[in-house]
Formats: structure tokens, sequence, C-alpha cells
């Protein structure tokens, strides 16, 4: 049995994308296989908006935050985990999928299983990015070391991040990389695979996503139509109010996918990436890929679909308007953006998961 151990995020909850959706799917498929354990997000903590609300948080609520976050915290994952343990058997195996986040740390749980069960296989995924490993490590310098200690493979969804973890002292035996996933039976074209005129760029996402460029060739590119999907992200003053740019706020998974199903182009302006739910579905969405060309970005475009940019705004205008002019070769990349994202299908993945114990 391979036993799934998750967080289910309020960004990717109730949606068809995320490691939640995506141990759903395993479960749903190989009901026999695979057996999954959901832990809820930890609590957060309010802003302090006032002088009172900042003295509260100083003396009472960060001091009870991080005893949370260190102590309770991962005694809340064992308590979940209780009935895979009263069942667990050598042969099994167990996916730890949020690994290495300090503020939601599943370390605890794996020190535990090793000591307990040390004939069960535990594989840790991370799908941080290398960037984010820089800032975490610069305080605690040995913190991937100690962390992979309690489990037999360290998973990543993109090549930068294993090479990463291997020149940081990591075995390379003992690092596995694997690819995301995308829900195709939700994330599909709805309507006839064709190119708007003007060209209809979406830009998705807040994490990793430089704004300020993003505004600078919004002005510069004003022959495209735009549509900005921003969240919750209130970056609304950087962008010129003109009929060729739509600014998105929090959308529904639906209306997000209608919009996706109606551009051409998926512009993605990022300082580093891994494994991207933006990425995946823009890709079975049918989108020609103007991107960062960053990270692990290769592991899933290549130069039939895509256009890899360096991080400035020349580079970016210059791609965009090429492809405004070139309505033939963005129909061809959408096409084997379709193609390509065949090989991020839940059976593949499950066939990844399948292999490891073999290795």
């Amino acid at each position: 049995m391979k036993y799934l151990i998750v967080q289910d995020w309020p960004s990717t909850h109730g949606n068809h994308a995320g490691m939640k959706h995506m141990c759903d799917l395993l479960v749903a498929k190989y009901p026999n296989e695979y057996k999954m354990y959901v832990k809820e997000c930890p609590r957060t903590w309010k802003i302090p908006k006032n002088i009172m609300q900042k003295f509260r948080w100083y003396i009472y609520d960060r001091i009870l935050q991080k005893i949370y976050l260190n102590h309770t915290y991962p005694k809340e994952y064992l308590a979940l985990c209780q009935p895979m343990f009263e069942k667990i058997k050598e042969g099994d195996e167990v996916f730890l999928l949020e690994y290495m986040l300090p503020w939601a740390s599943q370390y605890e749980l794996a020190c535990y299983i090793r000591k307990n069960y040390p004939r069960v296989k535990v594989y840790a995924l991370s799908h941080l990015t290398c960037k984010f490993f820089e800032g975490m490590t610069a305080a605690e310098p040995n913190l991937i070391q100690k962390w992979s200690k309690p489990v037999d493979k360290l998973l990543t969804l993109g090549s930068s991040l294993s090479s990463y973890f291997e020149k940081d002292g990591i075995p390379r035996e003992k690092i596995s990389t694997g690819f995301h996933y995308v829900d195709s039976t939700y994330y599909h074209k709805q309507v006839e695979l064709d190119v708007n005129s003007p060209l209809r760029v979406i830009m998705m996402g807040a994490l990793q996503r430089d704004y300020d460029m993003l505004s600078e060739i919004v002005k510069r590119c004003p022959d495209v139509h735009w549509i900005i999907c921003r969240g919750r992200k209130n970056v609304d003053d950087l962008f010129p109010k003109s009929p060729n740019v739509e600014l998105k706020g929090f959308l529904a998974e639906d209306e997000l996918r209608h919009q996706m199903d109606i551009a051409d182009v998926s512009l993605n302006i990022m300082e580093d990436t891994v494994g991207s739910n933006v990425i995946t579905t823009s890709m079975a969405m049918g989108l020609a890929m103007v991107v960062s060309d960053v990270g692990s970005i290769r592991d899933y475009c290549d130069d039939n679909n895509s256009v890899f940019c360096k991080n400035n705004v020349d580079d970016f205008c210059k791609s965009i308007e090429f492809l405004s002019k070139s309505k033939q070769l963005v129909l061809k990349m959408k096409e084997h953006s379709l193609r390509k994202s065949t090989m991020l299908s839940i059976e593949n993945l499950n066939n990844y998961f399948s292999s490891l114990k073999i290795k």
C-alpha cells in the first residue's frame, strides 16, 4: 500500500489542481494501491493593524504561533496518521507530499516512521524553488542534510531542484526527479483551437511573479489584448486603464479556465520555478507559452510550444510582438502544448511513484 500524506491548502482547496487533488485522483483511479491522509491548513494569525493589536502580537500571538508551528503542528500530523500506524507493514510506502516546509513540518513524522517502522519506505516530495531554499538555508546551512536523513528518497518535480540538493551534498542516488501532473478531464479545450486578433495574452499566478516588469511590458505592447489574473494581489495601480487591459481579481476555477480557453498565450514572468500548476494547466488548455528561462522550466516546455526569455522587459516585449504578427506560428505552438501536456497525466505520475520501489 502507498500512503499519501498531504496538506490541503486554501489556494487550491476544492480545485482540480494541487497536491490534494492529485491524491484524490490517485485514490479514485487506483483504490487498491493508495490510501490518503489529509492535514488541514495551519491556523493563521491576523496581521496586526493598530497599536493594541501590534502589542498583543509581539507579546502574545507571535509566541503562541511559534509554539504551535514548532511543537503542536507536528504532533497533529502524528495524530492524523495514527490509523495508518495501526496497519502499516513491511513493504508499504509512505509519501510525504509537503516536505521541507518549516511552518507545516512533516520532518517529525518522517523521523517517527523511520524509528518505529524501519522496513517501510519513506519518500519525501519537495516542490519549493531553489530560491526559497537559498533563503532558508542562509539561516540554517545544514537544513537540507538534516531533513534528508530520515527518508529513503527526496523527490522533486524539476531537475533544477534535484541539482540544488546534489550540490548541497545529498547523494545522487537519494534524489529522484519526476514531473508535475494536470487533470486533463477538467483542463482541456472547450472552444475550437484558433488564434485571436488581436492576440490575447493571459498572465496568472502570484508566487514568484514580477508584476513591476509585467506592467512595463503591458505598456509597451498596446496591440495585444491583456488578461491579468492577479488573484488577491492588489497591483491595479501598476497597469494602464485601457480597453486592451483586463484586470481580474480572484476568479472561481471555472471562470479562470474559461479565460485560459479564450486566450492564445500564457505569459509567465518568474524568478524561479520547479513544477507549476499555471504552467501545466496552461499547456493542457492549449496555450502558447512565453516564459522566463529559469529553474526547471525546460523540463516542461520546449522550443516547439514556448519562447524562452531572459528576465528583462526588452526580451519579453520582443517575443510578444513577434508572436502577435505570427498567427500560424502561435497556432502550431498551441497544438504542441496540447500534445506535450499528455505526458503530465495522472497515469504517468502513478507509474513514476510505482517505479521508486524498484530503483
